[in-house]
Order: C-alpha cells, then sequence, then structure tokens
C-alpha cells in the first residue's frame, strides 16, 4: 500500500502565526526535518505546498526529491485550500496521504510507522487526549473531502458525524505531534520538552547510471515521472523548482547516451501542446526505479547488518 503525504508551508495570511519553514531545529530546519522523518518513515510522494516566500522554499528543498506546488493565492485561502490542493494532486498516486504543517518539525519517524498500520479510513495520533499531526487520509475520503465546505476545515470534516466513526485515534508516546514550532522560543521550548531529539542514523544510497560520466540518476527520474504525470516538461521543471532549459538539457544528454528519445513532444496546436515518455524512455524510467527500490532495500539490509547492534536497533 503506497502511502504519499502532503506538507503544508504556503504560510498563509489568515494566520495569526509566524510563518518559518526554514527555522533552524536542532542541526537543519523545520522542513527538511519533517521531509527527512517522512523519507525515513517511506513516504512517498510527498508534496509540499508552498506560496509565502516560494523561491526560496523551493530551492532550499529542491535537492530532497519532492515536488513542489505553489499556492499563488495563499494571501487570501485557508490551510484547508492548501490541503485540497496537495490532495487533488495526489489522488491517483497513492492508496493514502499523511497530511502535516510544516510546524510541527519534532515528530518521530515511529509515529508515521504506528499511523500506516491503520487500516482504517482515515487515523490521526493522540499524545495525552490531544489529537495531532499527521492526519492519514485514505483515497477513498479524498473527493469527500475535496468537496467539503465545513467552518474548520480538516478538523471539522473529521468530526463531522458521517465520517467520525472512520477515524482511528492510535495512541503514541511522542509530544512532537502537538509541538508548533513557529519561533526560536518554541523550538527553546521543544527542546526542552523532548530533549535534544536528533534525527535517527540512517543508511542511504543514490543510483546513477553512466557512460563516460553520469548520466542518469535520482534528479532525471523524478523529472520523468512527473513529465509521465502531468504531461507537461514545463509543469514538471516548476514542480521541481528547475529551469525549463536545464530540465531539457537534461533529457536530450540522456538520449544522446542512451541513443533513442525518452520523451516525445509537441508544442501549440488545437489540442495545446504536451510532452510523454515514449515506449523506450518509460521502460527504461521503469527499470532504473525497480533497481532503485533493490538497492534501497539491500541498504537497509546492510546497514542493519553493520549498525544495528552498535545502534540497538
Amino acid at each position: 500500500m503506497r502511502t504519499g503525504a502532503v506538507v503544508l508551508a504556503a504560510g498563509h495570511k489568515s494566520s495569526q502565526n509566524m510563518f518559518q519553514p526554514m527555522l533552524k531545529v536542532g542541526d537543519t530546519t523545520a522542513i527538511k526535518r519533517i521531509l527527512i522523518t517522512l523519507k525515513q518513515a517511506e513516504a512517498d510522494p510527498i508534496v509540499v505546498i508552498t506560496g509565502q516566500d516560494g523561491d526560496a522554499v523551493e530551492k532550499h528543498i529542491s535537492k530532497m526529491r519532492v515536488i513542489c506546488l505553489r499556492n499563488e493565492n495563499y494571501e487570501t485561502t485557508q490551510m484547508f485550500d492548501s490541503i485540497c490542493m496537495g490532495l487533488n494532486y495526489m489522488e491517483d498516486l497513492c492508496d493514502r496521504v499523511l497530511i502535516l504543517p510544516v510546524k510541527v518539525p519534532m515528530l518521530l519517524k515511529e509515529t508515521i510507522s504506528c499511523l500506516m498500520q491503520s487500516r482504517r479510513p482515515a487515523a490521526c495520533p493522540v499524545y495525552g487526549n490531544r489529537r495531532g499531526h499527521p492526519v492519514l487520509l485514505s483515497r477513498e475520503l479524498i473527493p469527500e473531502v475535496l468537496e467539503y465546505s465545513g467552518p474548520y476545515g480538516l478538523r471539522s470534516f473529521l468530526r463531522d458525524p458521517r465520517i467520525s466513526p472512520m477515524v482511528e485515534e492510535i495512541p503514541v508516546e511522542d509530544e512532537g505531534i502537538i509541538l508548533e514550532i513557529e519561533s526560536d522560543e518554541d523550538c527553546k521550548r521543544a527542546l526542552g520538552a523532548v530533549g535534544k531529539r536528533r534525527i535517527p542514523l540512517y543508511g542511504k544510497s543514490n543510483v546513477y547510471l553512466g557512460r563516460e560520466e553520469k548520466f542518469f540518476g535520482p534528479g532525471i527520474a523524478q523529472l520523468l515521472q512527473l513529465v509521465d504525470h502531468t504531461g507537461s516538461l514545463q509543469t514538471a521543471c516548476s514542480q521541481m523548482h528547475m529551469s525549463y532549459s536545464k530540465g531539457w538539457k537534461i533529457i536530450k544528454t540522456a538520449e544522446k547516451q542512451l541513443g533513442y528519445p525518452v520523451v516525445y513532444a509537441q508544442s501549440g496546436g488545437a489540442t495545446g501542446g504536451f510532452t510523454q515518455l515514449t515506449p523506450k524512455g518509460r521502460d527504461f524510467l521503469n527499470r532504473f526505479l525497480k533497481m532503485e527500490e533493490e538497492v534501497e532495500m539491500e541498504t537497509k539490509r546492510l546497514f542493519e547488518k553493520y549498525f544495528g547492534e552498535a545502534l540497538g536497533l
């Protein structure tokens, strides 16, 4: 069962709170900490909804293999609008979606793993009788969320008498699910409450293919996946915070090394332009993604073999 995530980092002006996704939290930033935690829990794909300071935020996380969607109307919309933007994009990409704001960076990977074990249409973690983040929604509930017009967005949706029986509350020993960090003072209080909680050590491998030099790796793989999903190279580049010219250059380099086209593009016309993968391009991408998956599994096995006992795993 594939579980994706929507991280809310648009900074809606309607909120009375500060907006600091790049606030220093320990040795990293709030948004990077959340993304690392989600990746450790194997959430994929991850969509980040940006808005305020969008260029800076997207550049900050551009190497983390996430999808960035810009809410250009963040000043006049609510957080629920960003949630719907993310869910609408994710609806046909995964079976379930984790939803969380960027202001809860202290949550644990184990909490996300507990949520992923739920088989109910919706689930949320509970600490000290308080619901926290993230919320887990199954794909079957997404159309209902997108049509919902209650006064308090997702919170009131989950409390709706028709939906509430579907929600599983999962008790966790993780105060991070309710600790909202939006300032240096918040960060100090949070670190004091949960200790200097560092992200656990983990192993990570990146796969690259090459001839005289590397030409195919995680970056172009994500670019081609997004082209396949959106039908547009320009949109795919935008979602990766990459220039259109750089995207074309990466693809053309791969095509030269492979000796055949990986994408087919048509511009203009009555139906508008589009870009799609060629059959050979899609086959090559799928083989690469399968190889990546197996290498990642082997990396985890080797990490546990060489570091598991030392770290008490």
